[in-house]
């Protein structure tokens, strides 16, 4: 599957990449060769670049991939809903009117990603964004909030309508970060 097997907007297909192998055919745009960094010891190595740099290069690869521009990422820093241990991940990021936002896309599949069921649960969080770190408090937007937010964030990356599609039934979760 690639980002241009994507369903049609208004269709009522609801295919979408449920492994991991296929959400990075899908967040690849069909190049999966060109994602060198994978897994845990991916994850890990651009984890501690991106917290010293500032810059994701797992990001970068798709972005690559894809033959997009590069898009700023963070570090989310939340406390698991279920456990209560503390958890990170890198996510791309969007400023909007003076706060950051990030989608809940997780590859296109059928679940929102750990994190933003983390933020569901305890609204108290840090990022690192460009070498600081900084507490938010984060909230998944709903109503006119999130309808307002994605038509700004579609403007900013046409992606979000295509995660959106991906996603459904299931609505992109649009997350807020603002600082405390």
């Amino acid at each position: 599957m690639t980002s241009r097997n994507l369903p049609e907007e208004g269709s009522t297909s609801h295919e979408r990449p449920q492994s991991t192998a296929e959400k990075e055919e899908f967040s690849s745009g069909g190049n999966r060769h060109l994602i060198l960094l994978r897994g845990k010891w991916g994850l890990a190595i651009d984890t501690v670049f991106l917290w010293l740099t500032g810059y994701s290069l797992m990001t970068k690869q798709y972005a690559v991939a894809n033959g997009i521009a590069y898009s700023p990422t963070l570090l989310l820093y939340t406390t698991g809903a279920r456990t209560g241990k503390k958890r990170r991940c890198g996510l791309p990021y969007f400023e909007v009117d003076g706060t950051y936002v990030v989608r809940g896309s997780n590859g296109g599949g059928p679940t929102d990603p750990h994190w933003c069921h983390n933020v569901r649960a305890n609204a108290d969080a840090k990022i690192r964004v460009r070498g600081r770190t900084r507490r938010v408090h984060a909230h998944v937007a709903s109503g006119d909030e999130r309808e307002v937010l994605f038509t700004k964030l579609d403007a900013m990356s046409p992606s979000t309508s295509q995660y959106q599609r991906m996603c459904a039934p299931r609505e992109l979760p649009l997350v807020v970060l603002r600082p405390v």
